[in-house]
């Protein structure tokens, strides 16, 4: 286990061209691969990255779902973060009352261009995020808690398919309507909780990115998540019920640890 103090974290763990950080954290690194490797987490959080993904199908149901929440928090509340500099950001921008400079002009040309809009009003509203709790329930869903051969062999958490060759990605098991499904591997697994806000940001959720904007309550905002999955409703239910009886709620109260504290 490697710590780094002082470090802005997220422009070396997302190599994003980004605007400097003005908040930093204790980036620690975990490079194991076994359950006992896995540091269990308290609020504030401290910046635990997992670059490797770790087994859990080893564990009993409990510790399973803590060990996975264990992981995952983390690199959740790292990606949020990341979102909601790139909106600070954006925001100071729009009120900015002097003429934008060309990095200034660049830099939000490559957000919009990264976030398939043309309009800054569109851009926040991809750039918002949601609680931490619905992401922690989607995450276990489709990764099983941590089990799912995505999940283990690419580190994907959320079964991201892939469709061009020149990603890195593997196939999986069983085509569709005869053809082959690939699906994204990433390097480590804050870059699949990245691609999953981007998914979300892109792609066909626009009620779900509005709703967002107005509603705090997360078995109202689920509702709006349907699509999400082609079991449509029952996904819905599914979400909820993972939610209440796991209480993952709790979590969207929880913040990343300052390097100062």
């Amino acid at each position: 286990m490697k710590k780094k103090a002082l470090i802005p974290l997220l422009l070396i763990l997302f190599q994003m061209a980004s605007i400097a950080q003005n908040s930093v954290f204790n980036y620690i690194d975990i490079s194991g691969n076994l359950p006992s490797d896995i540091r269990p987490v308290s609020n504030p959080v401290n910046a635990y990255v997992y670059t490797k993904a770790i087994d859990l199908s080893v564990l009993d149901v409990q510790n399973k779902k803590q060990a996975f929440i264990n992981i995952m928090l983390p690199s959740i509340l790292l990606a949020k973060h990341q979102l909601e500099e790139d909106r600070i950001k954006v925001l100071a921008l729009e009120k900015k009352r002097d003429p934008l400079s060309k990095e200034e002009e660049r830099y939000l040309a490559n957000l919009k261009k990264d976030y398939k809009c043309h309009t800054s009003k569109e851009l926040l509203l991809r750039l918002s995020t949601h609680p931490t709790s619905i992401v922690l329930a989607q995450a276990a869903i489709e990764s099983g808690w941590g089990t799912s051969r995505f999940y283990k062999e690419a580190n994907n958490v959320f079964g991201v398919w892939s469709y061009s060759k020149n990603e890195s990605r593997i196939k999986a098991m069983e085509d569709r309507e005869g053809k082959s499904v690939y699906v994204r591997k990433y390097d480590a697994l804050p870059e699949s909780i990245i691609s999953y806000f981007k998914t979300i940001a892109r792609g066909p959720y626009s009620e779900f990115r509005a709703a967002r904007e107005k509603i705090s309550e997360v078995s109202v905002l689920i509702s709006y998540l349907e699509v999400y999955s082609e079991l449509r409703d029952e996904y819905v239910k599914r979400l909820d019920q993972l939610i209440q009886y796991n209480k993952l709620e709790k979590y969207d109260s929880y913040r990343l640890k300052m390097s100062d504290e």
